[in-house]
């Protein structure tokens, strides 16, 4: 991907510090709320103020945020310096790489499914338009490792203009996107090849 400041992650040791729960959910809560201060931080992790301090000071470290000056001058407030970051494709064949992939991957898929279950939580409460436009779909295509890897390459071309854009319509929310695609594990395979099953969706008719 090639929008905003997006950052590709090549180095394991990066991976490793990023993989922290923490540092994730600080990450996370910088991008939606915007700088933030460690004791603001400590509230949504529940870790202390102090704990978040050193992981914000990591995360700087890393290159990930930075400390931004605050209007009184004493308050301490850090801002997320990135849009987006993953990890390329050609960088996945180095068994290093895929050790350290997957705690990150764990933890994004965590992220993920904190973030669904809090919208279905909530649901009831959302505008009718936004209820009938979250979408939840799932297909068994059946396709090669380039195939797959193309088709990740053109969902994330699908949404860069929608990352770009500095003027956002009337009406318009930030929302959450998650595309997982893995093969079925040996034990859900049979020997012979399978359909490409209708996709069954959730919002969208």
């Amino acid at each position: 991907m090639s929008f905003g400041n997006y950052l590709e992650l090549t180095d394991p040791k990066v991976m490793r510090a990023l993989a922290h729960p923490v540092r994730m959910a600080i990450l996370s809560h910088l991008h939606e709320a915007g700088p933030a201060t460690a004791t603001e931080c400590a509230k949504v992790t529940e870790e202390s103020p102090s704990a978040c301090s050193y992981h914000l000071r990591r995360l700087a470290e890393l290159g990930f945020v930075e400390q931004t000056p605050s209007g009184d001058g004493r308050e301490r407030r850090w801002r997320l310096l990135i849009s987006g970051y993953g990890i390329p494709k050609e960088a996945q064949d180095r068994p290093e790489i895929l050790a350290a992939m997957r705690p990150l991957t764990r933890r994004w898929i965590e992220d993920a499914q904190r973030v669904v279950a809090e919208y279905m939580r909530r649901e009831p409460r959302f505008e009718p338009a936004w209820r009938k436009a979250a979408t939840f779909q799932q297909t068994n295509p059946t396709v090669t490792p380039e195939e797959l890897i193309r088709i990740g390459e053109q969902i994330q071309e699908l949404f860069a203009p929608y990352q770009e854009r500095q003027e956002h319509p009337e009406g318009a929310e930030r929302v959450h996107v998650s595309f997982v695609a893995v093969p079925w594990p040996p034990k859900r395979r049979s020997g012979r090849r399978p359909k490409t099953r209708r996709s069954t969706h959730r919002g969208k008719r």
